[in-house]
């Protein structure tokens, strides 16, 4: 029995960690590439940024004819997006903290605190916007990720005790991957912004590794890390004083993001206007040269109001007009002008020409040849002209219905994306559609617009999962499952990321439609990389560089947290754009456990009281078991940051002669039994005292794990001292 209740309460847990480490892992590679999806969207310049567009399997001529022409206002909605998505978490610090105050009060921190958090975080914020606003935007999604992960410059933060040649390999890693990265990017515009970027946004970790104890006599290279500690030390604060604190860092972080981005806006003058919205309009210009109208059909024509027939201007002398016949014969062949005739597209089945001239003002030249597309799917029905359709309204039919025969190009499906037909004007003017040459060049500009709303989806799937990240993170290290919860997924989540931005990457370059259900068209990463092997070859120092990582890193695998702790992480909140990196560097590992300082808490009675209450009455043997069980479970694990105690109220303890009945007895045997299913030679005595409400059983368990044993009191409840139905508990 105590096997499988063994195995029952193992499996759950394995079951619980496997499912809190899939889940960590999943939503921090959401963050993440919900954060690099937002960046790509981000325009560097004033010209907007060339993307590649889906269009369905009627295109192919349409992408052969050259890139569609693309004009946008989407630079506003992104990059206050990604403005959002960088100061949400000091917003959620600044609430906090104000009402931490209000309800206990002010206390503010000293001078120099706040001038050395001050500086080191605003450096911090303006390192992340240089980085995510001006270097990463050049960058593919894939390049973007591994330098977010690797190339932060964690050698400025690493002050173990022991050094060694690991310790300098590891540093080198660091700055040479930096200098030859950089030396190879020649091509990107703002190459300044990369190894500032880094360098300042590394800088708001700097005392998180730091040794927290006066024992420690390490101090570096020119005692630089004394200075350091000396300076960590002065940015100590009580509770209340971390509250003001924060609040005053928050509303700091937040002007400079503003100021920085709205400075470095008007600066590079790549936003027209600051106007905050949650989406935007994005108008597709195509243009598109029909083919020349075919023989018989007049380009310049009038209209005869008293045959009601169009009649070309300039007609040989030879033009006969029949208008009972609603033909013109011009040199002996017969050509039909009436009011409404279709005419095929020799080239494109899904368009078509019409001449209509039954509703111009009499007398006046004016063009009635009008170049028609059909809706999406539908072509032209006929291969011959035909004045029927018009008036029936049917000349546009389904393509899978429509005999095209040599008009195999399908532009017209792909331009017209409505469910109407489009109508062009053809010009009366032969120099509109001729050249001095005299070849065929009139064109047509066609314009489709979208509001586009995936500037908020996108926000609200980066802020959701960031949060809920940050919380996973915390409770995985609050837990003590910090190596299996918190460093697995911390590490897994950015190799998986990498890898699956490159295989989305290669199969968006080779096909635009691949991901058709789950991105617009023309949204999509930053894509340069059309292979594995290619951008492995232009970034394969970043081997070195997670080699690096995970030696600098290695202190996450070895957790150091007490359970139930409260000061999991350094400062209020987390870094929404690098959260990876501010889980590991803000991760409180140097804080030590000092017993002398528990035991005195626990004597002046500073550390939280937990005390467990339970009722009794006529419960079974079974029910009093399975109560003591769970008791004996608390008693066994480790009660560093809390004391603990159990109290059970026993009603109705007592006969009418005054001694304790069978359910008190049956109380002492499931003691008993309890500690031998345990394996406990020696159960607890009991200790018995007679009480004004009628006794007390007391037991003390055994010690275990470093801490006495939990004290068991049982009440027991004599209904005649105390009134029937009194409560006394």
């Amino acid at each position: 029995m105590n096997k499988l209740k063994f195995l029952k309460i193992n499996g759950l847990k394995f079951v619980t960690v496997v499912l809190l480490c899939a889940l960590t892992t999943c939503t921090l590679m959401l963050s993440k590439g919900s954060t690099l999806f937002i960046v790509s969207q981000i325009q560097t310049s004033v010209e907007p940024k060339f993307a590649k567009h889906c269009f369905d399997e009627f295109c192919d001529e349409r992408l052969e004819a050259g890139p569609v022409k693309v004009e946008e206002n989407a630079s506003s909605s992104w990059m206050w997006t990604l403005l959002i998505a960088l100061i949400f978490p000091d917003v959620l610090s600044f609430v906090q903290s104000g009402f931490m105050m209000f309800t206990l009060g002010r206390s503010r921190p000293n001078i120099s605190c706040i001038f050395i958090t001050l500086f080191s975080k605003i450096a911090q914020t303006i390192g992340t916007c240089i980085l995510f606003f001006i270097a990463l935007p050049e960058l593919s999604a894939a390049e973007g990720a591994i330098v977010t992960a690797g190339l932060l410059l964690k050698c400025f933060i690493d002050a173990r005790k022991k050094r060694s040649w690991i310790d300098v390999f590891a540093v080198s890693c660091q700055f040479g991957t930096l200098i030859l990265w950089v030396a190879l990017r020649s091509h990107h515009s703002q190459i300044w912004s990369l190894p500032i970027g880094l360098f300042l946004s590394s800088l708001g970790w700097w005392a998180a590794w730091l040794p927290q104890t006066d024992a420690d006599d390490t101090n570096g290279p020119c005692g630089v890390f004394k200075k350091m500690r000396d300076l960590s030390k002065k940015t100590e604060v009580n509770r209340k004083e971390k509250h003001c604190l924060n609040l005053i860092v928050s509303l700091c972080k937040i002007i400079t993001a503003l100021t920085f981005c709205f400075a470095s806006s008007e600066l590079r003058n790549i936003l027209p206007k600051y106007e905050m919205k949650a989406s935007y309009e994005k108008t597709f210009q195509t243009v598109t040269m029909p083919g020349q109208p075919g023989f018989g059909i007049p380009l310049n024509e009038t209209l005869d109001v008293l045959n009601m027939v169009c009649i070309p201007n300039n007609l040989p002398t030879t033009t006969t007009i029949r208008s009972e016949k609603l033909q013109v014969k011009i040199n002996g062949e017969s050509v039909r002008t009436g009011v409404n005739v279709a005419y095929p597209d020799e080239d494109d089945c899904t368009a078509y020409w019409k001449r209509d001239c039954s509703y111009f003002p009499p007398n006046l030249p004016y063009p009635s040849l009008n170049y028609v597309i059909c809706p999406k799917g539908k072509g032209f029905g006929s291969n011959i002209s035909d004045f029927v359709c018009i008036n029936m309204e049917t000349c546009c039919q389904p393509l899978n219905e429509t005999d095209c025969g040599s008009r195999t190009k399908y532009t017209g499906s792909c331009l017209n994306v409505d469910s109407v037909e489009r109508s062009f004007k053809f010009p009366n003017d032969s120099s509109e559609f001729r050249n001095e040459s005299g070849d065929f060049i009139w064109s047509l500009v066609l314009e489709e617009s979208a509001i586009i709303i995936y500037p908020i989806v996108a926000l609200a799937i980066q802020i959701s999962s960031t949060y809920l990240a940050y919380w996973l993170c915390y409770f995985a290290c609050q837990s003590q499952v910090q190596r299996e919860c918190f460093a697995i997924p911390i590490s897994l989540s950015q190799i998986l990321l990498l890898v699956m931005l490159l295989f989305m990457c290669r199969e968006f370059s080779a096909d635009p439609c691949s991901y058709k259900g789950y991105f617009p068209s023309g949204i999509f990463f930053n894509c340069n990389e059309r292979t594995f092997k290619s951008f492995f070859e232009h970034n394969w120092m970043f081997i070195l560089v997670s080699l690096s990582q995970a030696w600098i890193t290695i202190q996450i695998w070895f957790p150091k947290s007490e359970k139930l702790a409260q000061d999991i992480f350094v400062d209020s909140f987390y870094e929404s754009l690098l959260i990876e990196q501010s889980m590991i560097f803000r991760l409180f590992q140097n804080k030590k456990k000092d017993k002398k300082d528990k035991e005195a808490m626990k004597e002046a009675g500073a550390l939280p009281r937990v005390i467990g209450c339970a009722t009794m009455w006529h419960e079974t043997k079974q029910e009093m078991e399975l109560l003591l069980h769970s008791v004996m479970d608390m008693n066994e694990d480790p009660q560093d940051n809390f004391t603990w105690k159990q109290r059970i109220f026993f009603d109705d303890a007592f006969e009418d002669n005054g001694c304790v009945n069978e359910y008190v007895l049956q109380l002492f045997e499931a003691m008993h039994r309890v500690h031998q299913k345990r394996k406990i030679v020696e159960p607890p005595t009991p200790i018995l005292k007679d009480t004004s409400y009628g006794g007390s059983i007391t037991w003390q368990l055994h010690n275990t794990k470093g801490h006495d044993g939990t004290k068991v009191v049982c009440h027991l409840k004599d209904k005649n001292k105390v009134r029937k139905k009194k409560r006394w508990s």
